[in-house]
């Protein structure tokens, strides 16, 4: 019964979504169903939810959202992202270009909600390219997950080489072609058919120089965060504080602390991290490979289901992969069967309707969900074909 609670707790949180309900309410309703279906007092779900707003990790995950708000609002208050449109339009061809790159390199940073960042850095070629909603939520959510399967600076990559007592560098060399392929497939498929504007002289070095004059609270923060191995939340306040100090009296302070403090954003936080606790507290995900097992599911499907579904529900990589890799260690028999595990996970995380960067990029567009997906079906399906086949022919899955 355990997993056909997991799916009526699921199936009450989309379709909440998809009658337009707002995504925290829905993601909290659906963890309170969850919860009662396995016998939940009301006072023991407000304990749980007192647990889990007031724990560590959710103070975290609320410092650092807050955080990048308050830098993506400098950034649109002093001209910052204006900057990096001028150094992208130095540095490429075309302006369509700057619509992957940008994205792709807030993606280096692994950083909850990243695409709040790249969000509002696209906007101005997107408004000369005359883009829809659906194509801008799209892009900018493609290019910035691109370094997820492979680069080592995130979470999950680590998680899973202790877990797997393999080195990180194993890992990313052999996970590497399917950024590869993530960034071909978005080119063609994305910034490939879109218009070439009128051919403009550039000016590499000036490019270069602005770009990093431009972004260098985002260095720092990947300096702090990445480089130097201090916590995310430090470097994300030292990104926010290096970009307000120069600026203190040309920003508006009260509207950074409102845009820093959504309450609605906020609430959603409280809501996934409250639905990542029932979750466990129920164990729910641990009976996933026994009931498939049970059922005399495949070992393949096994391997697929299990990180897909996690990765469905939670909309995060490190907990596909921290959640069902231990449960899933006396499945692999091979480096194919872990990354054909990994890639199943993504591939959840990435149609998640919990995931914080499409939530957040499809609001800041104000793109219908429904219609994005459509669009991601597309590069999603093939995306996870040429994963697959790679995976068997370089990799013995």
């Amino acid at each position: 019964m355990d997993v056909v609670y997991l799916l009526v707790s699921f199936s009450v949180i989309i379709l909440l979504i998809w009658r337009k309900v707002n995504v925290g309410v829905s993601i909290f309703a659906g963890s309170v169903v969850l919860a009662a279906l396995f016998g939940a007092s009301p006072s023991a779900m407000l304990r749980g939810l007192y647990s889990s707003t007031t724990s560590w990790g959710t103070v975290r995950l609320l410092l650092i959202i807050s955080s990048i708000l308050g830098l993506t609002s400098v950034f649109s208050q002093t001209g910052y992202l204006k900057s990096m449109e001028k150094a992208a339009r130095e540095l490429f061809p075309s302006m369509k270009y700057s619509l992957a790159v940008l994205p792709a390199l807030i993606g280096l940073m692994p950083m909850p909600a990243g695409a709040l960042v790249s969000a509002p850095m696209i906007e101005a070629s997107a408004d000369e390219l005359d883009l829809s909603p659906g194509d801008r939520t799209l892009i900018n959510y493609w290019f910035r997950h691109v370094w997820e399967n492979s680069m080592p600076m995130y979470q999950a990559i680590v998680i899973a080489s202790v877990i797997l007592g393999i080195s990180v560098k194993e890992i990313t060399v052999k996970m590497f072609p399917l950024t590869v392929i993530m960034l071909l497939l978005g080119y063609f498929l994305m910034i490939r058919p879109l218009p070439v504007d009128d051919p403009r002289t550039r000016d590499i070095g000036g490019g270069l120089k602005l770009l990093l004059r431009s972004t260098y609270p985002i260095i720092l923060i990947v300096l702090t965060s990445v480089v130097l191995g201090v916590d995310m939340v430090i470097g994300a306040m030292i990104g926010f504080v290096s970009a307000l100090l120069p600026h203190l009296r040309d920003v508006s302070l009260k509207k950074v602390a409102v845009d820093a403090l959504q309450p609605k954003i906020l609430f959603l936080m409280v809501s996934v991290m409250y639905f990542k606790y029932v979750l466990t507290m129920t164990g729910v995900v641990e009976s996933l490979p026994g009931t498939l097992l049970r059922v005399h599911a495949p070992v393949l499907a096994v391997l697929i289901l299990t990180p897909f579904i996690v990765g469905l529900m939670t909309g995060i990589s490190f907990a596909y992969v921290g959640m069902t890799f231990p449960l899933l260690l006396p499945f692999f028999h091979g480096f194919g069967d872990v990354a054909l595990a990994y890639l199943s996970g993504y591939m959840g995380m990435l149609f998640s309707p919990v995931h914080l960067c499409l939530i957040f990029s499809a609001d800041y567009y104000g793109a219908d969900l429904g219609n994005v997906y459509r669009r991601l079906a597309l590069p999603g399906a093939l995306f996870y074909a040429l994963g697959v086949i790679y995976i068997f022919l370089a990799l013995g899955g």
